[in-house]
């Protein structure tokens, strides 16, 4: 069941991403705020949407509790071009080059109490050497799944990108979401990383107060 929004009008939005096999996607109004959006609920006349379409949407509430796009109508089909990673992490123009996105302040938070911990001597050297190895392989796993996607290649899954987020390189991970805005709207996948990232930063923070040691 889908229950319309009170006081809803026709919105527009840009398509930000889109499953062509699943026909799925998400649209981001005005605002940045993002709706589910199925192919069953495009207009057929428009044909199938492509990442960049302006879209013409209603809102509802799925029975999930989802904001969801409705009688989506394709306003402004998208110029067609190589998808590439500069157009990924481009910025929105309404959005500041200076503004830091929760993903990186929590990437932030966990490499200080890396040093912290290091730098008080309540941890090793090398535990500071591990985050950085397996952050960087996690956020080169990022950008390998977010070219895939680009491209229609056959994608990285996603247990594992969590179990390398796992396995101390979650401040790469946080931080390649951000930058190529990849994996941050799928409610399970986000829910899962935020787990991950939220049971680091205790565990860092305990060794950096003292809590916990490691020697």
């Amino acid at each position: 069941m889908l229950a319309c929004e009170q006081g809803a009008m026709r919105r527009t939005g840009e398509l930000v991403q889109w499953n062509n096999k699943g026909g799925y996607g998400f649209v981001r109004d005005d605002t940045g705020r993002d709706y589910y959006v199925h192919i069953s609920k495009v207009n057929a006349s428009g044909g199938r949407p492509r990442i960049g379409d302006t879209l013409s949407f209603e809102v509802v509430t799925s029975r999930k509790g989802r904001p969801s796009a409705i009688d989506v109508g394709i306003e402004t089909p998208a110029p067609v071009q190589p998808a590439t990673l500069r157009n990924v992490t481009a910025r929105p123009a309404h959005v500041s080059s200076y503004a830091l996105g929760l993903r990186t302040a929590a990437a932030t938070l966990m490499t200080l109490l890396i040093l912290w911990a290091i730098g008080s001597e309540r941890a090793p050297i090398w535990l500071g050497g591990i985050y950085a190895l397996m952050g960087a392989a996690s956020a080169l796993l990022y950008r390998f799944d977010k070219l895939y996607a680009l491209t229609g290649k056959w994608r990285v899954s996603e247990t594992n990108l969590h179990a390398v987020d796992l396995c101390f390189g979650i401040v790469g991970g946080l931080s390649a979401q951000e930058i190529y805005r990849h994996k941050t709207v799928k409610p399970r996948f986000v829910a899962t990383t935020w787990a991950i990232a939220l049971a680091h930063t205790l565990g860092l923070a305990a060794l950096a107060f003292g809590w916990l040691r490691l020697f």
